[in-house]
């Protein structure tokens, strides 16, 4: 019964103790100010006195000290009779001063005046950050000031009104808000000279302190300087016996008034003056971010003035005598210690002697185990080297004593800077056998050794940054033995960050503590580069918890800069272990890549190189010895040449401009060439000149860094590096971060072996609006104690989800269209290797399709390029040797017709009606794009999609059919292939250079070719008659029609061509015939004709058969030959191109090209189409005047090719000999579902149309996720691609933001093409050229399974 009653009590105790060990280590409650009663209660002046009167506030010696500092007193009269209160800013200390005393305080002041009028004096001189109201506590004097208060004041002057004043006024300009209203603003009066002041209150009873009127005395004034800064202003310098004061001569608006500022600078502050040349000097003030730079012409005058107020108060200063740190009971032993072994080593033979001695009675008094090696005695003689005794006695102490560690330690580091050289050098001596020694008080629980353990530290870093000639001394005897104690190593690190992060990215500090990181490695490889690259890998891990829109912009920025830095200086003779730490390298570059500024980005450049030269030359790694090299596709000598060549490579302007660095002449010099000057944050920040850095050059990096790790894992039996780096970035593709997640994109695509189809949907999701349901989870059990770190779950620090933008407000953001992009080239990588049965490819078509549809320049371009690489993949699966494109595309997207159906209407093309017109259509914009590139694998799809369209029917992709002709029109102008098997029926090929034949040798020619007289009108028999059901047109009722070119024609030539007369017109005639071309119609692109109900008599109407029977016909072989040669092969041909809607639409793609190019080669080839189409088909060509008016008005106007003009007169005579008053407008187009044709192919334009496409594409998009037959594939599970050994340990639930689709960005980039011979690389297939673009941030969202995957520790 008694053993049970015991472990009752144990058990009971247990949770006791975790108690206690919990409060233990929170610590004291902090203070809770009656601050925190603010928000429970309605707080008002009443209450608040009441509060403060119910604990005897005003009886406290912290409010009787705040009285006496006279922050508020009432002194005097106004001229008014009122009494005057003043409140001097400057006595006021933000987190010295109690904020309640102080309101509790003016209460009080004001009590007895509540009901009287009042006047109000505030003294800003030397207001500064330190004498702020925090927002709160400012909102606070409005809620618990009495209204009478306000009420009574009669006004309120405002004295010496600063710089700092104004910005304060303007951050919190909501809360001063009220001050602003008339009455109120009225009773302000901004004092900026002491005459001012005097109209309202007499000298006599002025209460102000006397170190604010002195400042008006003995003043020298500078008037007409010229400060300078990001707005240069026009100031007076006044230089008195205290202080300098920078008057502005130009007034600024502070709380709605017109004043004039005056900044105060007392000479104590003045660190620092100097003349940059006779009419410019710099001033360096304490605690200012920057020098302050004048302009004047009296500059030496004053710099002399004010050198001379510094040096008089530098003389009236006491005399400082450094007084020694107190020496406390517990501080002897080691405080003697030093004494003894320091003086040991001195050159005076008596003073080591004594030193002997005191260390025997050292020994002796405090029980130092030093085991009988020492004995006091008179006489000894000491020879001066001593140094190999002095340490061991310093070892066996260091051994036997380490408690003396801390206060040993603290004392050695106070002497060493008033030791000559060659007692430091000893100092550093019997110093370090004490250095392991600080391990023991780490792990104590005790804060306070912890905390003196960081104290000593701190003071090393400064002796290290201070004693220039005991440098190198000090990296390898301080520096370089602490980096073996590696449970020392974290708190080391956080002392080198946290004083190179103050110094700033760039400064000397930082820079030297980067190089104390080499000394600290040095000793112990592996351990400080996994500690260092861990902790990068951490930093940038955390960046996703608080996403920016670029990584410079983010609170860590400084500290994941500050580790780059020490990344390279680690890098160089493999200090960063490459082999153990390849994948997580290459994953850091990927996202700091071309960020920072000029220096950062060149060290990035220059930490590849030096990764590569350490694959070179590391001993971990042989690429020398093949056991079996008759088996292997790449030999050992083959490895390493890759990497010589790579090191070569990489230092090409080529990759230079990659990098960002385009415009440095060396990246190593350029590396190391710092611009920091002192509270200049020039360095850390990117030049805004910096262009975001495409996406093209990142994909073009990454595939180079994939060649160096293929080529090295090929000597490396099971080797992991691509997994490991694979992982990483599938990780931070899948996570909501504007800066790094397009990136890790963009390398996912390019290093992937592999791709499931719940990938590729996940890809697209990231391309839809953000959508509740789903989320991503990861979860990570990998945890940081073995590394050392803090074990924080990242979502601890997560806060609120963070939902991204839907796709429509995604239109106008940059970052956003990056991300869309870096998607499309993701996928156009990652296709190639989806499993051939999977029914993505072929939705990945009409992807492609949407994504042109966007008209943005850099989204075109990533479009294009995924359609090309979706017909390559699909035409290489053999899907198009039975079946035609058009019936497997419409047949995919059959489930979500409805969605495509309202994109092709919104578009203006319509897939249902004619697929490749369609199709076509997409593609012509292409021509228009910036970059040639794009222009040219434009015509590479064209070539592409005419040689799919005919494989089902095994016919010469040459062949004029109803499926190619929207192809070969296409490329009919660009292609001179086309041309040569597509003819002119009419005309012969060298009629485009050939001197203008006269309008009666053509209509000869065009006669007996038809069998008709010369005098007769063109025939008109090939062309596809109405309907027999049309409406008859009569004279009464004329078909309205859109007045065209030719009907401001001279009416003479106009009945001479009805007559049939010979015309032959020349340059000047044609612009003489022109009279009216002002007048003529040039459709709008962005405007979208409204559908109209009237239908022309030579239009198939609705009810009619001729549309049915054009579909049915494109299916029909020709009629009438079997097989089709050279000659008779006519693009324009009447027996092929039977159909009403067809040869509109042919005509259509002509009129758009001719409409859109720039180019006077391709202009006259068109025209010649043109010329001749307008005699094929009289009756369609007017549904393409509109579109032809003003080029032709154009053309007759400035151009001077007569081949050209030739061509135009051409389509003129015949537009006017076949007119008629049923001519097609261009509603016809819309009318048949094309009329976006001619309006897509324009240059690309940032219309608000593009967000309603958006918008339609991502509803198709979320419908096609619940469409299995389209988008397979379950949610996807990330995994940690961090072992444990880095010590990286994440639990991050991200919400529904990853998600939108977007266009707006007017950035255009230059493509690149990256041919692989072999069509293979590393077993995939990869596209044969590579994209490149710009962009911005989206991301899919989905929930994540829980899934676990051990990896192996870096070692």
């Amino acid at each position: 019964m008694e053993h049970c009653e015991r472990d009752h009590k144990a058990v009971g105790r247990r949770p006791f103790d975790k108690m206690a060990t919990l409060l233990a280590y929170l610590g004291p409650p902090e203070h809770r100010p009656l601050d925190s009663q603010w928000s429970s209660m309605d707080m008002t002046s009443t209450k608040f006195e009441e509060i403060m009167s119910k604990h005897n506030m005003h009886e406290k010696d912290e409010f009787k000290s705040l009285k006496n500092q006279h922050i508020f007193y009432q002194a005097g009269t106004s001229k008014g009779g009122n009494p005057v209160f003043y409140y001097i800013a400057r006595r006021y200390k933000v987190g010295e001063i109690n904020g309640d005393l102080l309101i509790y305080h003016v209460l009080l002041t004001l009590k007895p005046f509540y009901h009287k009028p009042f006047e109000l004096v505030i003294d800003f001189t030397h207001t500064c950050s330190e004498n702020r109201f925090r927002t709160d506590f400012l909102s606070k004097w409005f809620v618990v000031m009495p209204e009478n208060v306000y009420q009574n004041i009669v006004a309120a002057y405002i004295y010496n009104c600063n710089s700092w004043v104004r910005e304060y006024t303007k951050y919190h300009d909501r809360i001063l808000a009220p001050l602003r209203v008339n009455y109120n603003n009225r009773k302000l009066n901004f004092i900026d000279h002491p005459a001012k002041l005097n109209e309202y209150i007499d000298p006599d009873q002025q209460k102000l302190p006397g170190t604010t009127v002195s400042l008006e005395e003995d003043l020298r004034v500078f008037n007409n300087a010229l400060k300078l800064s990001h707005k240069d202003t026009k100031v007076a310098i006044k230089v008195g016996p205290n202080a300098i004061q920078v008057t502005s001569s130009e007034k600024s608006r502070v709380l709605g008034h017109q004043v004039l500022l005056n900044d105060v600078y007392y000479a104590a502050e003045i660190e620092e003056v100097c003349l940059v040349d006779d009419n410019q000097f710099t001033l360096t003030i304490a605690n200012e971010s920057g020098p302050l730079s004048f302009i004047h012409n009296d500059c030496d005058n004053i710099v002399q003035a004010i050198i001379h107020i510094r040096t008089r108060w530098e003389l009236s200063q006491p005399d400082t005598v450094a007084v020694h740190t107190k020496i406390r009971p517990k501080d002897v032993p080691g405080t003697l210690l030093n004494v003894a072994l320091l003086n040991l080593g001195s050159s005076d033979p008596s003073l080591r002697s004594a030193a002997y001695n005191l260390l025997c009675a050292l020994t002796q008094t405090f029980d130092l185990k030093i085991e009988g090696q020492l004995l006091e005695t008179n006489g000894l003689c000491i020879p001066a080297n001593n140094t190999i005794f002095i340490k061991s006695i310093s070892e066996k102490l260091a051994e036997k004593e380490p408690h003396l560690t801390l206060e040993f330690l603290e004392e050695c580091i106070q002497g060493f800077g008033n030791s000559n050289i060659e007692m430091k050098h000893l100092c550093l001596e019997y110093i370090t056998p004490w250095l392991p020694n600080l391990t023991r008080f780490c792990k104590q629980c005790d804060e306070n050794k912890r905390q003196k353990v960081a104290l000593i530290l701190d003071k090393l870093i400064t002796m290290t940054i201070e004693e220039e000639e005991m440098y190198p001394s000090i990296q390898a005897k301080i520096w370089g033995n602490i980096g073996q104690i590696g449970d020392l190593l974290d708190m080391v690190l956080d002392s080198f960050i946290k004083r190179s992060v103050t110094g700033g990215l760039g400064s000397i500090q930082a820079e030297i503590m980067a190089d104390t990181a080499v000394a600290l490695t040095s000793a112990n490889v592996q351990l400080v580069s996994r500690k260092v690259i861990g902790r990068l890998c951490r930093l940038i891990d955390k960046t996703c918890t608080s996403p920016t829109p670029t990584l410079e912009q983010h609170l860590m920025w400084d500290d994941i800069a500050i580790l780059a830095r020490y990344l390279l200086m680690l890098s160089f003779n493999n200090s960063l272990d490459v082999a153990s730490h390849l994948p997580f390298l290459f994953h850091i570059v990927t996202l700091l890549v071309s960020t920072g500024p000029l220096s950062l980005r060149a060290s990035t450049h220059g930490l590849v190189i030096n990764i590569i030269h350490s694959l070179c030359t590391c001993s971990q790694l042989h690429f020398g010895e093949s056991p079996n090299s008759d088996n292997r596709s790449l030999s050992p000598e083959s490895t390493l040449q890759v990497l010589k060549l790579s090191l070569a490579e990489f230092s090409l302007p080529k990759f230079y401009q990659l990098f960002g660095i385009s415009k440095v002449k060396s990246a190593a010099v350029s590396a190391f060439r710092t611009s920091y000057r002192p509270g200049d944050r020039s360095f850390t920040m990117s030049p805004p000149e910096n262009e975001k850095m495409p996406l093209s050059s990142l994909e073009a990096i990454a595939d180079a860094l994939l060649e160096i790790m293929e080529a090295c894992m090929k000597d490396i039996p099971s080797c992991e590096w691509l997994q490991q780096w694979t992982d990483l970035a599938k990780r931070f593709a899948f996570q909501y971060n504007p800066a790094l997640q397009p990136r890790a994109i963009i390398v996912f695509g390019c290093i992937s072996k592999s791709v499931t189809d719940s990938e590729v949907k996940q890809l697209l999701k990231i391309m839809m609006k953000g959508r509740p349901p789903y989320s991503l989870t990861f979860t990570h059990t990998c945890t940081l104690q073995s590394f050392g770190e803090k074990s924080d779950s990242l979502q601890d620090q997560m806060g609120p989800r963070r939902t991204q933008p839907s796709c429509i407000e995604a239109l106008e953001s940059y970052t956003d269209l990056t991300l869309i992009e870096a998607v499309v080239m993701c996928l156009t990588r990652l296709q190639p290797m989806l499993k051939a049965e999977s029914p993505i490819h072929k939705f990945l078509f009409w992807v492609a399709i949407s994504v042109l549809q966007l008209d943005e320049v850099s989204l075109y371009a990533a479009g294009l390029a995924l359609l090309e690489q979706n017909l390559h993949t699909l035409d290489n699966m053999g899907l198009f040797e039975k079946k035609s494109l058009e019936k497997i595309m419409m047949e995919t997207r059959e489930p979500l017709e409805w969605h495509f159906k309202q994109l092709d209407h919104y578009m203006g093309l319509s897939f249902q009606f004619n697929f490749n017109f369609a199709l076509v259509g997409h593609l012509l914009k292409g021509f228009r794009h910036p970059s040639p590139t794009t222009v040219s694998r434009t015509i590479r799809v064209l070539h592409q999609l005419l040689s799919i369209t005919v494989k089902p029917s095994v016919r010469d992709k040459f062949e004029v059919t109803t499926q190619t002709v929207a192809y070969l029109a296409a490329l009919v102008s660009v292609s001179e292939e086309v041309r040569s098997r597509c003819h002119l029926k009419h005309r012969t090929a060298n009629y485009m250079i050939s001197e203008s034949p006269s309008t009666e040798s053509l209509n000869t020619e065009l006669s007996s070719s038809q069998g008709v007289s010369p005098s007769a009108p063109p025939p008109t028999t090939t062309v596809v008659t109405p309907p027999q059901n049309a409406p008859p047109t009569t004279a009464s009722t004329p078909l309205p029609r859109r007045q065209k070119s030719c009907d401001l024609l001279d009416q003479n030539a106009m009945t001479a061509a009805r007559m049939g007369k010979n015309v032959q017109l020349t340059q000047s005639q044609f612009k003489h015939l022109l009279q009216g071309k002002s007048v003529s119609l040039d459709l709008d692109q962005n405007s979208r004709p409204p559908l109209t109900k009237f239908r022309s008599s030579s239009m198939p109407t609705p009810g009619s058969n001729k549309l049915e029977s054009s579909k049915s016909a494109i299916q029909q072989p020709r009629s009438g030959r079997s097989s089709v040669s050279n000659e008779n092969n006519v693009l324009l041909d009447p027996d092929i191109l039977m159909d009403y809607p067809t040869q509109a639409l042919v005509l259509t793609v002509l009129a758009t090209l001719v409409r859109n190019t720039t180019d006077e080669n391709e202009t006259r080839i068109l025209y010649e189409y043109l010329a001749e189409a307008s005699v094929v088909f009289p009756k369609v060509f007017p549904v393409i005047h509109s579109l032809l008016d003003a080029k032709i008005n154009n053309v007759l106007s400035l151009c001077h090719d007569q081949a050209i003009l030739n061509a135009v007169q051409s389509i003129i005579q015949n537009m006017i000999a076949c007119e008629d008053a049923s001519q097609q407008q261009l509603s016809y187009l819309q009318s048949i579902g094309f009329g976006g044709l001619w309006r897509f192919a324009g240059t690309f334009t940032k219309s608000s149309g593009s967000s309603d496409t958006a918008e339609l594409f991502v509803n198709c998009l979320e419908k096609a996720m619940m469409v299995e037959s389209c988008l397979p594939g379950d949610d996807l599970d990330i995994l940690n691609p961090y072992p444990s050994s880095l010590g990286i340990s994440s639990n991050l639930n991200l919400s529904s933001s990853m998600s939108s689709l977007s266009v707006g960005s007017m950035h255009s980039p230059t493509d690149k093409d990256i041919v692989d011979k072999n069509g293979t690389n590393g077993g995939r297939i990869r596209h044969a050229s590579a994209n490149n673009l710009p962009t911005k941030n989206r991301a899919g969202s989905f929930k994540q399974k829980e899934k676990k995957k051990l990896m192996e520790p870096i070692e």
